[in-house]
C-alpha cells in the first residue's frame, strides 16, 4: 500500500492502483459534464431552416416556420371541412338555406 502524488496536481498523495487524487477526479467530472453541457446548447442554438420556404427559421421542434405550420393547419381544415360536406351533403344545404335567409333579413 504505497503512496504517490497524483499526476494531474501533484499536490495530494493517493494509492497504488488510483489514477487520480479525489480531487482531481471532482475536476474532471465536472469538466466531462460542462463539456456535454455546451456540446447540447450548440446544438440547440443551431438555427434550421423551414423545409417549405426555405426563408424564416423553423418552430422549436418542427421543420416549419410558423407561417408555413399556419398554412398547413388551414389546409388540413379546409380538407376536413371538405369531407365533412361529401359525407354530410344535407348540412351544406341547410347551412346554405340559413346564409340566404340570413342576406335576406
Amino acid at each position: 500500500m504505497a503512496l504517490h502524488k497524483c499526476p494531474k496536481c501533484e499536490l495530494n498523495y493517493i494509492r497504488d492502483g488510483e489514477d487520480f487524487c479525489e480531487v482531481c477526479k471532482r475536476e474532471l467530472k465536472r469538466a466531462q459534464a460542462r463539456g456535454r453541457h455546451t456540446e447540447e446548447e450548440s446544438e440547440e442554438d443551431e438555427i434550421i431552416m423551414c423545409t417549405e420556404c426555405g426563408e424564416a427559421p423553423a418552430v422549436r421542434g418542427s421543420e416549419l416556420c410558423a407561417a408555413c405550420l399556419r398554412e398547413q393547419k388551414r389546409q388540413v381544415e379546409l380538407e376536413n371541412a371538405t369531407e365533412i360536406s361529401d359525407v354530410f351533403p344535407e348540412v351544406d344545404e341547410e347551412l346554405e338555406d340559413e346564409e340566404i335567409v340570413s342576406e335576406e333579413e
